[in-house]
């Protein structure tokens, strides 16, 4: 199976990678997704919000409240008291206040909010939001490379070194080159692992890849978090991390 990890930006495009980076502008996004569709089998890891509210909120029932600002996966990374809320450089904002989910919703139609939406079997790509890698079809798979990164890297860095590698050439350098050291993501990323990545963006396309061909090829290594109702993000499999996401949507029940 195919997988292409993609980085979308509202005002550039998307940039891309599936063996080699690729810049997709973005009046020629639309037809780059076509062109995706057109393959029998691919999956596609999408750095942006890919759920919103619950089905049963779309659907009109209970459950507005903040349904429509933030999903229990991003408070997740957000709260000190988890044990996984993340630095200062890795940011997990609620879904309403990212603004690639509006370009994900015009070339995908994800996120569903509400009941005049597409069904999802008139969508291009099929959302994945259980863990189960797929084997067949044409499936987009919600991703976070700055939090996989941090999930991948923190435990071999100082405790007070800065993550804002959006805006550190420096700080992105070093964080390829720690995950240059991890086996299987080298293999992965192997034609391209002797090349720091030009931007922070290729280097989140880059990751999204890793990720998506690492479920499929070792699933061990890297899981889906969450649900349908409660977000998805594609991560790097964390001890007790799975457990405390559970524990912490029990207790926002």
């Amino acid at each position: 199976m195919r997988v292409v990890g993609i980085d979308p930006a509202p005002t550039k495009g998307l940039d891309t990678f599936d063996g080699g980076d690729r810049h997709v502008a973005l009046h020629g996004s639309r037809a780059f997704i076509r062109s995706l569709c057109s393959d029998r089998d691919v999956l596609v890891c999408w750095d942006s919000p890919l759920t919103g509210p619950p089905d049963s909120t779309v659907a009109g029932g209970e459950g507005w409240g903040s349904a429509f600002s933030q999903r229990s996966i991003e408070s997740f990374f957000s709260k000190g008291g988890t044990g996984f809320k993340t630095p200062l450089g890795i940011s997990v904002r609620g879904y309403s206040g990212c603004p690639h989910w509006a370009l994900s919703r015009a070339l995908l139609g994800l996120p569903r909010v509400g009941p005049y939406d597409a069904n999802d079997n008139k969508l291009p790509l099929r959302l994945l939001h259980t863990n189960t890698p797929p084997t067949t079809g044409l499936h987009v798979v919600e991703v976070h490379p700055a939090v996989a990164i941090w999930l991948w890297c923190r435990e071999r860095r100082d405790p007070s070194a800065s993550w804002e590698y959006k805006k550190s050439a420096s700080v992105s350098d070093e964080l390829w080159r720690l995950l240059m050291a991890v086996p299987d993501i080298a293999d992965v990323l192997s034609t391209v692992s002797d090349q720091v990545p030009p931007s922070d963006d290729i280097l989140d396309a880059r990751v999204a890849f890793a990720l998506g061909r690492l479920w499929l090829d070792h699933p061990g290594s890297v899981a889906l978090l969450g649900g349908a109702d409660h977000g998805t993000f594609l991560l790097p499999e964390v001890s007790k991390m799975r457990e405390a996401f559970a524990i912490f949507v029990a207790g926002s029940a």
